[in-house]
């Protein structure tokens, strides 16, 4: 049986994937949940302001109208998790009746090859013999085609049905503001309805920390980008503007991704450490980048790579800091897989900063 351009092979059907929409559904639950107890809190906590006048009435309506709108899109969440979950069922179950037939085929002596053609796999017996066989095989031949449309043609219809279901989501909470507003009439009405207030001064530059927890924080949402929303996008027509807008999305958290390095440190993390007393110690693989920076901003953390001679199996990375007053060229942590500062050579947790251990300078 001939396969047709472009269709799945037997090793694509029977690994189909299903977890990126129970993925998605449990990531659009607790987004729902999250945002709307975010701006309910925002809403409650501007009618509580002891504060009167015109500016006051417009606080408090905006965020009642914030706290609908985000109210009204929680709900389309969860139902897009619905939606996903049941579609994710759905294709579990086809991808078996798939699986079933394949099975069905080896059962009775057959081969399933990549392209869905069946194969006998004995060669002898009668003419009228091997004649049945071939009509066998291109009735199991056919039963798993039919079965693998089915599962192909359902996967299209539940990625149309998961667009469908958060369809209009992003554009509820417009970025830029309307085109009747202008962009310069940005005042603040005070209380007495006399003066008004201009906008207030920049923020201060990004500290160390504060780029090290974005830092954290949009590689979370690259990862959720490239794992739960890509897949979807993938399923799309290949002209539909959607494509477009994830790539956007895409420019966009690279962007921010880089603003935050631009803040962190330089990465030269050391291959190799001398410990106290001249023992050798290992360092960072060599050319690994690290995504994870420290809770201050002032250094990087790094696997250790395994199986290292003489250091305790305990001891997961470590954690290369810029240089101090105390430590002119900077300093290394070992650390365990929870993070805790450990001796490398037994694996156990220091008592202090006295520990030889604690800091161990670099050259």
């Amino acid at each position: 049986m001939a396969a047709v351009a472009g269709f799945p092979s037997l090793s694509q059907l029977l690994s189909w994937p299903t977890e990126h929409l129970t993925e998605a559904a449990d990531h659009w639950e607790a987004l729902g949940g999250r945002s709307y107890e975010v701006a309910n809190q925002v809403w409650q906590g501007a009618l509580s302001i002891d504060w009167q006048g015109d500016t006051a009435e417009a606080l408090r309506t905006a965020t009642h109208a914030d706290m609908l709108a985000t109210s009204s899109v929680a709900d389309q969440l969860h139902e897009a998790a619905k939606v996903a979950r049941g579609g994710a069922s759905d294709l579990h179950t086809a991808r078996s009746r798939v699986q079933y037939a394949v099975e069905d085929a080896h059962t009775a002596g057959f081969n399933v090859n990549q392209d869905l053609s069946v194969t006998d796999r004995s060669s002898g017996g009668t003419a009228t013999q091997r004649a049945a066989r071939r009509a066998q095989a291109e009735t199991l031949a056919g039963d798993i085609r039919q079965r693998a449309t089915r599962l192909v043609g359902l996967d299209q219809q539940i990625a149309g049905k998961v667009t469908a279901a958060v369809a209009g989501i992003r554009a509820t909470f417009p970025e830029k503001p309307s085109s009747g507003t202008s962009p310069k009439a940005n005042h603040i009405r005070a209380v007495d309805h006399h003066t008004f207030k201009q906008d207030p001064p920049p923020p201060p530059p990004m500290s160390r920390e504060q780029a090290a927890a974005g830092l954290k924080d949009v590689n979370r949402r690259i990862w959720e980008h490239n794992h739960i929303d890509k897949p979807i996008i993938d399923s799309l027509p290949p002209h539909d503007p959607r494509r477009s807008d994830f790539h956007v999305e895409t420019d966009l958290l690279n962007a921010e991704r880089q603003q935050y390095l631009d803040v962190l440190p330089p990465q030269n993390p050391p291959a190799g450490v001398i410990g106290p007393g001249g023992i050798k110690l290992p360092g960072a693989a060599p050319g690994v980048i690290s995504n994870m920076p420290a809770d201050t901003g002032q250094g990087w953390i790094y696997p250790i790579p395994p199986s290292q001679p003489g250091i305790d199996p305990r001891v997961m990375s470590i954690r290369v800091m810029e240089p101090t007053n105390l430590y002119p060229n900077g300093y290394v942590v070992y650390m365990n897989e929870i993070g805790q500062t450990v001796n490398p050579l037994t694996g156990r947790t220091v008592s202090g900063f006295s520990d030889q251990f604690a800091h161990i300078p670099l050259p």
